[in-house]
């Protein structure tokens, strides 16, 4: 069994013992994910909250939902201002940013009202990796032009002539060469 993570913790030892919302368990904290997240995360936060999952709440429903929760979950698609925790009435404890960065949340604010911040500055770092090998690979294989050529009606062979291509040898090894400036190695 997984151990609850330090900020559910926090929300869990302050969580209000008011009434729950319907097929909420009673003494276990109110999470509000407002955003997408994986169903293995989603899955883990049910073995320690009650969770509501709200995809495109307006700002007005995100203020509205915001009293009954003692956490909140997010992405970069919605912003927590100063708004949301003064709807809070002080019970939001926590406030997770699924990814990098923390811009879309008010911090001034959020330490006015005792909540606690927390990212997941490596959540995606993976994915961005893959990203970047992929357009270095499209890149490489000429795919835009290709795919220009191909949608004009023009589609040519040479457009994906590797064999002359000096970015590939025989055995089809790509080679990136980078060149830093003032970088001493």
């Amino acid at each position: 069994r997984a151990r609850l993570p330090a900020p559910l913790a926090a929300a869990a030892s302050t969580a209000s013992p008011e009434a729950p919302a319907s097929g909420a368990v009673p003494g276990k904290p109110t999470v509000l994910v407002a955003e997408k997240l994986g169903a293995a995360g989603l899955a883990l936060l049910r073995e320690f909250a009650n969770v509501d999952c709200s995809y495109g709440l307006s700002p007005e429903e995100l203020r509205a939902k915001i009293s009954l929760c003692d956490a909140l979950i997010v992405r970069s698609g919605t912003k927590v201002g100063r708004d949301v925790f003064e709807a809070s009435g002080g019970r939001l404890r926590v406030v997770g940013r699924a990814g990098v960065g923390i811009d879309n949340v008010d911090l001034a604010a959020a330490t006015e009202h005792g909540c606690l911040v927390v990212n997941a500055p490596t959540a995606n770092t993976v994915a961005a990796a893959e990203h970047g090998i992929a357009l270095l690979t499209a890149m490489a294989r000429n795919i835009a032009q290709a795919d220009a050529s191909l949608k004009a009606g023009e589609f040519s062979q040479d457009t994906l002539d590797v064999e002359n291509d000096a970015c590939f040898s025989f055995d089809m090894m790509l080679s990136i060469i980078s060149k830093f400036r003032g970088v001493k190695h």
